[in-house]
């Protein structure tokens, strides 16, 4: 249905302007009426550090490629995406005991690996790792490793991250599962304690990013052989980047 949400919240006396405001549910500016914003999705309560529910995420269940796969609540007073983490209130007792978390990129990634025993593990609202992001994660601990998916969004996401850690201090290795999964694909194909050897495993942040650059760039050598050069496909465009 279109309006569950907006019967509801006219059952509980609630003023339609405030509900809207919380991001539940939408004005159509043609007629004035309201309308469901998260209409048939599998919903995630979104969480701040007390365990205080201030936003939603909601995926498709249908699988209609016409619409997208995940809905967020629209910023509002009490929801900021770039300084909530998913699952921190959760999570953060076990990583602090770990001395690091793990950065997925969606909130199944996060309840597979959790309830697989692998529970020191945020993600973000997004892929979109921000400053106050990595501020927040350094209260709790001093290193992250990243295992985002396995796609070259993901991969991408991971490597403009790195500033931001780096600049709140923090340790960062990096965590690849093999393609084409994500962790929960990885979790349900291999179970959790793959994929905790994964994670023990990660490498170093830069020497991920020279193999991802080895793999996605031209390699060159000098006739010396005492340098690479790893050639951009659009030298134009992005310098080359020698080691």
């Amino acid at each position: 249905m279109w309006d569950d949400t907006v019967n509801w919240a006219k059952s509980k006396k609630y003023e339609l302007e405030l509900v809207e405001k919380a991001g539940l549910i939408i004005r159509k500016e043609e007629t004035g009426n309201y309308y469901d914003r998260f209409r048939g999705r599998l919903m995630f309560p979104i969480c701040d550090e007390q365990g205080k529910v201030v936003g939603f995420s909601g995926r498709i269940l249908t699988g209609d490629e016409k619409t997208a796969k995940y809905v967020n609540s629209p910023e509002t007073p009490i929801f900021t995406k770039s300084k909530i983490f998913f699952g921190l209130d959760k999570s953060k007792r076990a990583i602090l005991d770990a001395g690091f978390a793990i950065i997925c990129e969606g909130q199944l990634d996060l309840i597979a690996c959790f309830t697989n025993g692998v529970q020191n593990i945020v993600a973000p609202q997004g892929t979109a790792f921000t400053d106050q992001h990595a501020r927040i994660i350094k209260r709790y601990a001093n290193e992250v490793v990243l295992c985002f998916d396995s796609d070259n969004a993901g991969q991408s996401a991971i490597v403009r991250s790195l500033d931001h850690l780096l600049a709140s201090g923090l340790a960062v290795r990096v965590a690849v599962v093999p393609a084409p999964h994500d962790p929960d694909s990885f979790i349900k194909a291999n179970g959790g304690e793959a994929f905790r050897k994964l994670v023990e495993g990660a490498e170093g942040f830069f020497d991920y990013y020279l193999n991802r650059l080895c793999v996605t760039n031209e390699i060159h050598s000098d006739k010396a052989g005492s340098s690479c050069y790893v050639r951009w496909p659009n030298p134009s465009t992005k310098p080359a980047t020698v080691f």
